[in-house]
């Protein structure tokens, strides 16, 4: 069946299930170039899936080769994470110093033996400067460390009289007076604390340091009774010590840059001395003196000895505790 519509403009003829559009001839287009054949559009068809296939095809290719690992970037970024900052690495390597000058002002606790007289004495640090020649003890203190090892040297020299010291049987009128060089020195260990030179410059975590090392003693000791002859003698010897040290900032609590450090050690155990022992702590303000990082400080030192030796005429006794107010400065490099 066939059927026609026209008008003025266009027609369009229906002829079974195709449609066909016919211009007039302003704009006229043969029927004939609008008909698809049903064989064309199965080609079409066809041809789109297979597109389709081949795409589908690459895609699956192209994310098998990026899944896929290039070995040699993996080592490369193995590598790269085991790295470490050269600046960071270069500061935990890098040495660290400290130098304080320290001014000891102690007393005097205890016996002192010469040539088998000996005297008690007991003094505070007002009785030695009313009759010294000297009023402190000069000491000072040198520490060097890279990581967490490190090494010590602290030296002390004082020249001390004490006048009308006790003789044998409470006898009054015995002066003592004693040259002493005492030395310090050792290796330290940080158990606990960062190791950077920026945080032993400018302290701000608590540290807990161990040391192990020697105390040499030097003495010359003079005892000279009211009514006897004067005795003299000298003897030097080495203990052994081994202690601890602790530094604790104290800027979250008072919002300043002060410092808790106190240390302690022990040592002798009869090889010199029968007994040994010091026991320090101060106080320190941090801060920088034309860019260098420095300290003051002030607090308490004692240090005490149990030592004898010879016997009879010969025999030499320094069992005494020396103890007093400590102050200094430090400079950190």
């Amino acid at each position: 069946m066939v059927g026609a519509v026209a008008s003025s403009s266009h027609a369009i003829l229906l002829s079974g299930e195709n449609a066909v559009v016919v211009r007039d001839e302003n704009g006229a287009q043969d029927a004939q170039d609008a008909y698809v054949a049903p064989e064309a559009k199965d080609q079409q068809t066809e041809q789109v899936s297979q597109e389709a296939r081949v795409a589908s095809q690459e895609a699956a290719v192209a994310h098998e080769s990026d899944a896929q690992v290039d070995p040699i970037k993996v080592e490369s970024l193995k590598v790269d994470s085991l790295k470490v900052d050269p600046l960071k690495e270069t500061e935990l390597d890098a040495w660290r110093a400290e130098l304080m000058l320290l001014c000891w002002l102690p007393g005097l606790e205890g016996t002192v033996g010469v040539r088998g007289q000996t005297a008690t004495a007991s003094a505070s640090f007002a009785d030695i400067i009313d009759s010294s020649d000297s009023l402190f003890g000069i000491a000072g203190r040198l520490e060097i460390g890279r990581g967490r090892w490190g090494a010590f040297v602290e030296g002390l020299y004082n020249r001390v009289t004490d006048e009308n010291a006790s003789g044998p049987l409470g006898q009054a009128d015995i002066d003592i007076t004693f040259q002493e060089t005492f030395v310090d020195c050792g290796l330290m260990y940080r158990l606990l604390g960062p190791t950077s030179k920026a945080e032993f410059s400018e302290p701000t975590e608590t540290v807990l340091d161990l040391y192990a090392g020697a105390r040499v003693t030097s003495l010359s000791v003079e005892l000279d009774p009211a009514i006897l002859s004067s005795v003299s003698g000298d003897r030097s010897w080495a203990d052994p010590i081994i202690g601890a040290r602790v530094g604790v900032p104290l800027r979250e609590l008072v919002d300043l840059p002060f410092r808790l450090v106190a240390s302690g050690d022990v040592g002798g155990f009869g090889i010199a001395s029968d007994f040994t022992w010091s026991a320090t702590a101060y106080i320190a303000y941090d801060f920088r003196l034309f860019g260098t990082p420095a300290s003051v400080l002030v607090g308490y030192r004692a240090v005490g000895w149990d030592y004898t030796t010879g016997e009879d005429s010969n025999e030499f006794t320094w069992d005494v505790i020396q103890h007093g107010a400590l102050l200094g400065f430090a400079l950190r490099f």
